[in-house]
C-alpha cells in the first residue's frame, strides 16, 4: 500500500513527522533507562518499581487528560506536553552530570512518572485529533503509517544504542546515561517545533456544552457503558495488560540468566520485535478488516501462547518468537484504533482514549511491581509460562462473546470515495 495519499495532507504530515522524531528519541532511551536502574541499583525488583512508576500517572491523570481534550485546542495540549517533557529530560541530565552518573534512586522513580504524566495529555489529544486531520477512508492508511514509522524509528534508534552508543557505555557510564537523555529531550524539541505547525483542533462540543469536567468525565463513562463493544474491548485489553506488564522485568532477566547480560543483546531483542512490528504494520495497512473485535482477540490468544513459549531458553527460537510477536501485535492493533477512531464521535474521543488507557495501563503497576516476586517464586520459566497463560485467556474471552466478536467495521473506512479533507487537513 502507498501512503502517498495521506502524506499529501499537511497537517498530518507535520504531526507524523513530529512524532517520527520523538520516537527514535524514546526508542534509544527507553530500554538503556531501564539498563541503567537495573545497574544503579543491581535490583530486578528496581526495573519492576520503575516502570510501575511510569505507568502509575494513567491511573491518576488519565481521566482529567481525557477531558481536557475533549475541552480544549488538542494542539496546544500536545505542544505542552512535549516541551514539558524535553525540559524534564534537561533537568535530569544535569542531575545525572551532577552526581557523576549515579543519581539517588528516588530520581529514577521521579523522572519516569513526570515523562508519563506528560504523555498522558499527549496521547488522548494526539488519538483524538487523526480524525479531524484525515478523512476516514484514509484512517487506514493513516493509522498504519503511524504504526508503522514508530517501529522503524524504533529499530533504528535500538540498532544507533546497541553498536554506537554500546560502546560509549564501556568507556564512560556517566556520558552513555546523560547523552541518552538530552538526545530525547532534542527529539521532544523538534517533536514540538512541527505540533507548532498544525491547525488549531478544537473538540466538537454541539452537542455537549459547557459543562463542569467532572460531568464532562461522567458523560464520558455513560458513553462508554452504552456500547457493549467499547466495554468488552477495555477489559479484555485491561487482562492482556497485566500479563504483559512484567514482560520488559522479566526481559532483562533473562538476558542476563540466559544470554550473557549485555545491554547489546537486550537491545537487539527489542530490535526483533520492532521489525517484526514494521512487517505488521505492512500486512494490516493491506487488509480489509470488517470484524476487527474478532481479529483483535486473535492477537491476544496467539500472543499469549508464543510468549509461553519463550519458557524454553533457546536463543534462536527466543528471537523468532519476538519477531513473530511483533507482526501479530501491530497486524491486529490497526484495525481496532481504526474501528475506535471511526466509530466514536469526536467529542467523546479524549475521554474514551483517556478512560482506556487508565484502566488497562492502570492495572499495570502492581502487575509491574509484582514481577521481583514472580521471578523469585516461579522463577523465569514460570514467569513466562504465567504471563503467556494470562493473555491466552483474555484471547480466548473475546471469542466466547458473541456480540462483542460480530461488531462491524464502519462502511465509511472500506467503502466511502475519497473526498473532501477534514476542517484543518490543508494539503
Amino acid at each position: 500500500m502507498s501512503f502517498r495519499e495521506v502524506l499529501r495532507i499537511r497537517s498530518f504530515r507535520d504531526l507524523w513527522l513530529g512524532q517520527a522524531i520523538s520516537q527514535l528519541g524514546d526508542s534509544i532511551y527507553y530500554v538503556a533507562f531501564m539498563f541503567m536502574a537495573q545497574r544503579l541499583t543491581g535490583s530486578f525488583a528496581m526495573v519492576g518499581y520503575v516502570g510501575a512508576m511510569e505507568m502509575l500517572p494513567y491511573l491518576l491523570i488519565g481521566p482529567y487528560a481525557g477531558v481536557i481534550a475533549d475541552r480544549m485546542d488538542r494542539k496546544r495540549i500536545m505542544l505542552l506536553s512535549d516541551l514539558s517533557s524535553a525540559a524534564a529530560l534537561i533537568a535530569f541530565a544535569f542531575v545525572v552530570e551532577a552526581s557523576h552518573g549515579k543519581p539517588p534512586a528516588w530520581t529514577l522513580l521521579l523522572i519516569p512518572f513526570a515523562l508519563s504524566t506528560m504523555r498522558c495529555f499527549f496521547t488522548p489529544a494526539k488519538s483524538a485529533s487523526i480524525p479531524n486531520l484525515v478523512p476516514p477512508e484514509l484512517l487506514i492508511q493513516a493509522n498504519a503509517l503511524s504504526n508503522s514509522t514508530f517501529n522503524i524509528v524504533g529499530l533504528m534508534g535500538l540498532a544507533f544504542a546497541a553498536t554506537v552508543i554500546a560502546q560509549l557505555y564501556v568507556l564512560s557510564p556517566l556520558n552513555f546515561f546523560a547523552l541518552l537523555l538530552m538526545v530525547n529531550a532534542l527529539s521532544f524539541a523538534v517533536s514540538a517545533l512541527f505540533v507548532s505547525k498544525l491547525p488549531p483542533i478544537v473538540p466538537d462540543r454541539k452537542h455537549e456544552g459547557d459543562k463542569h469536567p467532572l460531568e464532562d468525565f461522567k458523560s464520558g463513562l455513560r458513553y462508554i457503558r452504552s456500547r457493549r463493544d467499547l466495554k468488552v474491548f477495555i477489559i479484555l485489553l485491561a487482562a492482556f495488560r497485566i500479563g504483559v506488564a512484567p514482560f520488559f522485568v522479566v526481559y532483562v532477566a533473562a538476558n542476563t540468566q540466559w544470554f550473557g547480560g549485555k545491554p547489546q543483546t537486550l537491545m537487539w531483542f527489542e530490535f526483533t520485535f520492532f521489525a517484526g512490528m514494521i512487517l505488521g504494520s505492512l500486512i494490516g495497512a493491506r487488509m480489509r478488516i470488517r470484524r476487527p473485535t474478532m481479529i483483535f482477540s486473535l492477537e491476544l490468544l496467539l500472543v499469549g501462547v508464543f510468549i509461553a513459549i519463550m519458557a524454553f531458553p533457546v536463543l534462536g527460537i527466543f528471537v523468532a518468537l519476538n519477531f513473530i510477536c511483533g507482526i501479530i501485535v501491530a497486524a491486529g492493533d490497526i484495525p481496532m484504533t481504526t474501528y475506535l477512531q471511526a466509530s466514536v464521535e469526536d467529542a467523546y474521543r479524549g475521554r474514551v482514549n483517556s478512560v482506556k488507557e487508565m484502566v488497562t495501563t492502570g492495572v499495570m503497576p502492581l502487575s509491574m511491581a509484582g514481577a521481583g516476586l514472580s521471578l523469585s517464586r516461579f522463577g523465569l520459566q514460570g514467569s513466562f509460562l504465567l504471563m503467556g497463560g494470562v493473555m491466552t485467556i483474555a484471547g480466548a474471552a473475546g471469542f466466547i462473546d458473541r456480540r462483542y466478536r460480530d461488531v462491524q467495521m464502519p462502511a465509511e473506512v472500506y467503502d466511502k470515495p475519497v473526498g473532501a479533507l477534514p476542517d484543518g487537513a490543508a494539503a
